[in-house]
């Protein structure tokens, strides 16, 4: 056996898949003046320059995404709540997760709450995170809350500003970022391909429910 190949039993390296991606922020960049609410993940913003990055824009990762911030609604790369743990802990409306702690009524409207310590557990929502009660059961959380976003704020959004388009735009408003992040922010680009482990630390699923720093 080759020397640089993995022994038994070890995990066989794979090629990190978010280079081509800005960095996950630790910290939340100062948005674009808005009078929208703080949202609880990615492409769930109502403006421009509203995601984790802020209005200036990602600062780390590859030179093409540097300093640009966000061209549109939908199309934010994280959360701009603040961070929280679990079931009850958001600071205001329209930033709860859900997926493991609340009702079957909770679960079917992520990242859509009306109230302070009404939101359904942990954000910013990880692409493996799963809905556990209701008729969502089983599907995923964040998924779910692009779902509602599309059907219940974007409708608003589109009344506002005529020129946003029918369906949501990808993630970055660019395809390859769209489909780099089909289905939410992964665990492995909020922990920088394992890096900062810590980005994570939630209720339940094994530190798969939600990012706290």
């Amino acid at each position: 056996m080759s020397d640089s190949q993995p022994k038994a039993g070890e995990p066989v390296p794979q090629p990190y898949p978010y280079q081509e991606a800005p960095t996950w922020p630790q910290k939340i960049g100062t948005p674009l003046a808005s009078t929208h609410p703080p949202h609880a993940c990615m492409g769930l913003n109502s403006c421009k320059g509203q995601d984790r990055f802020g209005a200036a824009g990602p600062t780390d990762g590859p030179q093409d995404k540097i300093g640009k911030p966000n061209e549109c609604a939908g199309q934010g790369y994280c959360s701009t709540t603040t961070d929280h743990k679990c079931h009850v802990q958001n600071d205001c409306r329209n930033q709860g997760g859900c997926g493991l702690n609340g009702t079957a009524e909770e679960f079917e409207q992520p990242g859509i709450n009306d109230c302070k310590s009404l939101g359904s557990c942990a954000t910013p929502i990880n692409s493996e995170r799963f809905i556990v009660n209701g008729r969502y059961q089983g599907q995923s959380v964040w998924l779910r809350a692009r779902q509602v976003f599309h059907e219940k704020v974007w409708p608003q959004l589109r009344e506002e500003n005529p020129d946003l388009p029918e369906e949501l735009p990808p993630i970055g408003g660019d395809d390859r970022m769209g489909e780099l992040f089909q289905a939410g922010p992964a665990f492995l680009w909020i922990s920088d391909n394992n890096a900062n482990r810590r980005s994570i630390v939630a209720c339940g699923s094994s530190d798969m429910s939600g990012a706290t720093p």
